[in-house]
């Protein structure tokens, strides 16, 4: 039996991926941080040390984002793109929850560049209409399913990057 009348409803631990949920909680909470208040969640950024290598590194963000420990400094042996991180799996995430528990120094959030979450990757899947808050900013109705749409892997930018629109268009 199905109570729940929207796939937005269903509980979070069987409606939808774990990277969804995260976001789930972070539009939910009003708080761009709300998703460190869930059990063993950590910010994972993928950034350059400004005045270093132009060479990205992976971290994690501390402290509401004012500092991010630089995971390839605590661990040279981890790879240093997000995607390479992920693919590296639970023992890439075990090195960076030791990082996490460790108090290692960590860099000034001005001392870095963030960087596009993950870079070049295959495929851009997206969730539109993914909150009740979107919706209603839309006038829309709640979907009862997702709505699944895809984008280029060039639209992917950083969090403070430009997003550049080509002289043709007028939006």
């Amino acid at each position: 039996e199905n109570r729940h009348t929207t796939w937005m409803q269903r509980p979070l631990s069987r409606a939808l991926p774990v990277g969804f949920r995260l976001n789930w909680a972070w539009k939910n909470t009003g708080k761009r941080r709300g998703i460190s208040q869930l059990r063993g969640a950590m910010r994972l950024v993928q950034f350059q040390a400004k005045g270093s290598s132009p060479e990205p590194r992976i971290g994690l963000e501390e402290r509401d984002g004012r500092d991010v420990v630089d995971l390839n400094a605590f661990d040279p042996s981890l790879p240093r793109t997000m995607r390479a991180f992920l693919e590296a799996g639970e023992a890439a995430l075990a090195v960076a929850r030791k990082a996490q528990q460790s108090g290692c120094p960590s860099l000034a959030r001005s001392e870095v560049s963030l960087l596009a979450p993950i870079t070049g990757p295959d495929k851009v899947i997206c969730v539109g209409m993914n909150y009740v808050d979107h919706c209603l900013e839309q006038n829309v109705k709640i979907p009862k399913e997702p709505i699944i749409f895809s984008k280029f892997s060039s639209s992917i930018v950083g969090p403070y990057d430009s997003i550049v629109h080509p002289a043709e268009t007028n939006e």
